[in-house]
């Protein structure tokens, strides 16, 4: 897979990296992490979907290769202009945009803030409530990894380079955010965009997701079965199926709206 790649100047001056990988003319997939990982757990991911789109992530402010920046910095308002930027810096002026647990909460900001530049919304693992436990989380995990063993799926291997981060003192921002987040995210019920919510039958976030599916008014909401809190990590191969699935209906439904009906003028 070949693409470019480089790091663009934030206006507080944190430097914030970011990749794009496929069809210079393709529509653009925006992909936003999980709280401590690196844009490069999305590898696999972007490999399965940049045939068609162009894949865009970037390394959210002290994680992977970007800079940290002022621990006050760290809001999702802060995050979702930083992968404005990104969008800029790629001239991309609309994205279908997807996000990973913590980076779903960045992907509703974005859809929020900016949603001219929102094709679609994709939402794993996510909750607009406060995170679960860490007890939970794990315990969910544990639990989608022995169904899945019992199914006979192999076990994936984790790169601990999806999880480094090249300035220690990002470390822990991320919690600084959460703490600063509403009860329950409000404004759901104003965005437009076709949305895709889907949560792990062992995530502690399921009931939170469907909420969320409830009140985003065009979204849609799938369970996924042996899975828990990262999806990305227990089950690789079903979130590239719903994602993929997902988009191709998007354009298909904006392609019959631009074509416009069936012997119209």
């Amino acid at each position: 897979m070949t693409g470019r790649s480089g790091h663009l100047l934030a206006p507080d001056g944190a430097r914030i990296a970011w990749r794009l990988d496929g069809p210079s003319e393709a529509p653009v997939v925006a992909l936003c992490t999980m709280a401590t990982a690196a844009m490069s757990i999305w590898d696999g991911l972007a490999a399965d979907l940049a045939d068609r789109w162009r894949v865009l992530r970037h390394d959210r402010r002290g994680e992977g290769d970007s800079d940290p920046g002022a621990p006050e910095t760290h809001s999702f308002a802060t995050y979702a202009r930083d992968a404005l930027l990104v969008f800029d810096a790629c001239g991309a002026r609309a994205a279908h945009v997807c996000g990973m647990a913590f980076g779903s909460r960045v992907a509703v900001r974005i859809a929020l803030d900016a949603p001219g530049r929102v094709r679609s919304l994709a939402l794993f693992d996510a909750t607009a409530g406060p995170p679960a436990p860490d007890a939970a989380r794990k315990a969910g995990s544990a639990e989608a990894a022995q169904l899945r063993l019992a199914a006979g799926l192999a076990p994936r291997a984790v790169d601990r380079l999806w999880f480094a981060r090249r300035d220690p003192a990002g470390a822990g921002l991320a919690a600084l955010a959460l703490r600063r987040e509403p009860p329950w995210t409000e404004g759901l019920s104003a965005i437009a965009a076709p949305t895709l919510v889907a949560c792990g039958e062992q995530d502690p976030n399921l009931a939170g997701a469907r909420r969320m599916a409830r009140e985003i008014p065009a979204a849609r909401f799938e369970a996924m079965p042996m899975t828990g809190h990262g999806s990305i990590l227990d089950r690789p191969d079903l979130v590239a199926q719903l994602l993929r699935r997902f988009l191709e209906d998007v354009e298909t439904r904006a392609d019959g709206a631009r074509a416009g009906p069936p012997g119209g003028a």
